[in-house]
């Protein structure tokens, strides 16, 4: 960021900055861009992390934050969250956060406004979910590569009351998606992309507003056919979309031993997306 940028008094929107190599007193002149209402940075570093937590906890304007971290610096960064969740934007409504950060401060799910959580490379447990399912206005989730590091998600009961959408995507270790009885009482659309679900889906019957299953790029269900069934019985009659069903059928003739190799190559499709969107 260049030096001076806190004269630009009616700047709504700057993105993406590479933060890394400016210097403290510029990130503190974030804090005189009151105006803002979408900032986006990346390779945010340690030595930044007090002043920039201070700077956008001054912007009451702000309703869009996007951040990625340096990739070598990632050990602090829950404490990073943890200042800014102490004392964050008031109207915020969408975070974008990218980078190993290993748990969630309990203190985000205060943030009424949030309706938007997008996070990648942030290798978190069931303990966060916990922390996101208390998000009291959450309209959006999307778990995306690496965000999640467990073999089994489960989404408990009488949690996530307002979410619409859930995305989960390039979740390696991933095997199962669980839902129990009365989670996400509003869900309509749920999508998935780049996962080996080898123990399946369960639950399904249990989101009684569902609209939309996507199975998108490289999507295997080891109970694909019970999970057709759950649909095609669900009052909703929600709709069953299979982007591919031909990797359907090969990862199962692999399961069965009947084909050789493993799942092809990730291609990172969920995270350029994301990229691209911001």
């Amino acid at each position: 960021m260049p030096k001076g940028i806190g004269n630009l008094k009616q700047l709504q929107v700057l993105k993406w900055v590479n933060i890394g190599r400016s210097h403290r007193r510029v990130v503190e002149e974030l804090a005189l861009l009151r105006q803002l209402r979408k900032l986006g940075v990346e390779n945010l570093r340690r030595e930044h992390y007090k002043k920039f937590s201070a700077s956008i906890g001054q912007l009451s304007s702000l309703r869009s934050l996007k951040i990625t971290l340096a990739e070598d610096d990632e050990e602090a960064a829950a404490d990073f969250l943890d200042s800014v969740s102490s004392s964050p934007p008031e109207h915020l409504r969408s975070i974008y956060f990218w980078g190993r950060i290993g748990k969630l401060p309990a203190r985000i799910s205060s943030l009424y406004n949030l309706a938007k959580v997008t996070l990648l490379y942030t290798r978190l447990d069931d303990a966060a979910i916990v922390v996101l399912q208390e998000l009291p206005n959450l309209l959006l989730l999307k778990l995306l590569k690496d965000s999640y590091v467990g073999t089994r998600l489960t989404f408990r009961s009488a949690k996530f009351s307002k979410l619409r959408e859930l995305w989960v995507g390039g979740l390696e270790n991933l095997e199962e998606l669980d839902f129990e009885e009365g989670t996400f009482p509003e869900l309509q659309t749920l999508k998935i992309r780049n996962c080996e679900l080898k123990s399946g889906i369960s639950g399904a019957e249990h989101l009684p507003k569902l609209k939309k299953l996507k199975l998108d790029y490289h999507v295997y269900v080891a109970n694909l056919d019970e999970v057709q069934k759950q649909v095609e019985e669900h009052p909703n009659r929600p709709a069953l979309e299979i982007r591919h069903p031909e990797y359907q059928k090969e990862r199962e003739d692999f399961y069965r031993g009947n084909t050789s190799g493993g799942p092809p190559a990730d291609e990172h499709t969920e995270e350029i997306e994301e990229r691209e969107n911001s």
